[in-house]
């Protein structure tokens, strides 16, 4: 009987592939990664403190490859290429650029990625993503661009001009100018394509007479967001930002999904891909919650008085 249980149970086993097992004992499992924030990242940290938390240790079961990390666009072919012959376990990627390196430099490792909008970046074929080795989270970015330009005209309810900082990644970035046009605002591009475009870009709205900055998703855009916040409020340029901890890093506002649950969630991903999942298994997932934070002591640095009505709707004001 004992013996028939156990072929039952190999058998079972056999027919679901994609279910995820506990990792190997003594086994060492190695992540590689096509990102442009460094290691010391709060989002990588965050993954692998929830990797660690079931089991997964940094410097004892776990290593990460470190030549994947802190990269420009330019760079993350050549760094995918490499990562992919070392035959590693998981790839973490952010954003289309990243995430097409990786996928061009193998089709069987499994991919895990973040970005603004996975279906329409053409990352994967469905939300439900039956096929291929990529998955991850869509944080909607394309959509909630345009909700957090409303809330910045709202915001500056007199302002005649703003501008988005764009990496090209975003499709609506012309239909976003159309809606700002209904709202009597001149809304600028701001084309950016490396880190150095940042302060030029930042400069020139504030030249041509812009009041704030709507900062679309964008991977540069987020691996640059200090310097763009630190720039724009020297600048005296009200910046609307996509994920709410932002508002502590120097944005004046944020409408978004919280960066610290995507990235727990983005680790919990990452744990079933270690332990056997199959991306193809794993249904692209979403944000659920989404938060708009004000920042009113920046506000006041700024000259700006913060409608009451968006104070009453706000999730979170820091003072």
């Amino acid at each position: 009987m004992k013996r028939r249980a156990v072929m039952s149970s190999l058998a079972v086993a056999s027919l679901l592939p994609g279910i995820a097992r506990a990792q190997t004992p003594g086994r060492v499992y190695r992540i590689g990664t096509v990102i442009t924030v460094p290691m010391s990242d709060p989002t990588t940290a965050t993954v692998l403190d929830e990797l660690k938390n079931n089991g997964f240790i940094l410097g004892k079961n776990l290593t990460v490859d470190p030549r994947g990390v802190s990269l420009r666009p330019d760079q993350m072919m050549e760094a995918a290429r490499q990562i992919a012959e070392a035959k590693v376990d998981l790839i973490l990627t952010g954003g289309p650029a990243a995430t097409k390196a990786a996928q061009a430099a193998t089709s069987t490792i499994p991919i895990l990625t973040i970005a603004d909008d996975l279906v329409g970046d053409g990352l994967v074929d469905s939300l439900a993503n039956r096929r291929g080795n990529t998955t991850g989270m869509s944080i909607l970015s394309a959509d909630l661009d345009g909700k957090r330009q409303e809330l910045l005209i709202e915001l500056l309810p007199t302002a005649k001009k703003m501008a988005m900082l764009w990496d090209g990644t975003n499709t609506k970035a012309a239909l976003l100018q159309a809606r700002a046009k209904e709202s009597g605002v001149d809304m600028l591009v701001l084309p950016i394509s490396k880190p150095d475009d940042i302060e030029p870009a930042l400069k020139k709205a504030k030249a041509d007479g812009a009041t704030a900055i709507n900062i679309l998703g964008g991977s540069i855009q987020f691996a640059m967001r200090q310097k763009i916040f630190d720039t724009a409020t020297a600048l005296g340029l009200a910046t609307m930002y996509q994920w709410p901890e932002g508002v502590r890093e120097g944005a004046l506002a944020a409408y978004g999904p919280s960066l610290e649950q995507m990235f727990r969630q983005r680790g919990r991903q990452a744990l079933k891909l270690l332990r056997g999942a199959r991306p193809s298994d794993m249904p692209i997932e979403q944000p659920t919650t989404i938060k708009l934070v004000l920042n009113l002591k920046l506000a006041a640095q700024l000259g700006i008085t913060v409608p009451p009505t968006l104070l009453q709707r706000a999730d979170e004001v820091i003072e």
